[in-house]
């Protein structure tokens, strides 16, 4: 048998127990912590989607603009067109 008295064989119970309550509190502020990193960059990855999304439409409304202002106005004007003097005429 062993020597210990009844009153170690409580202690070390006793230190069991809290040793095993001490484990799951550290154990669930790890999983607490991990769960909050895991959702501090789920928002940084649908915030970088919605960047991304507002830049291609702004890279899409820029080209537009570009394009009206380059090719926009290139009507063929129905006027008749402008007659220019064969000579200069001296000035008097």
């Amino acid at each position: 048998m062993s020597s210990e008295t009844p009153e170690e064989s409580e202690r070390a119970q006793i230190e069991a127990h809290a040793q095993r309550i001490a484990e799951q509190t550290a154990l669930r502020k790890v999983r607490k912590l991990l769960d909050s990193i895991g959702e501090s960059e789920a928002v940084k990855r649908r915030t970088l989607r919605k960047v991304l999304a507002l830049c291609a439409i702004l890279a899409v409304l820029g080209a537009w603009l570009v394009w009206v202002l380059l090719f926009g106005d290139k009507t063929i004007s129905r006027q008749p067109p402008m007659q220019i003097p064969d000579k200069v005429q001296p000035r008097q």
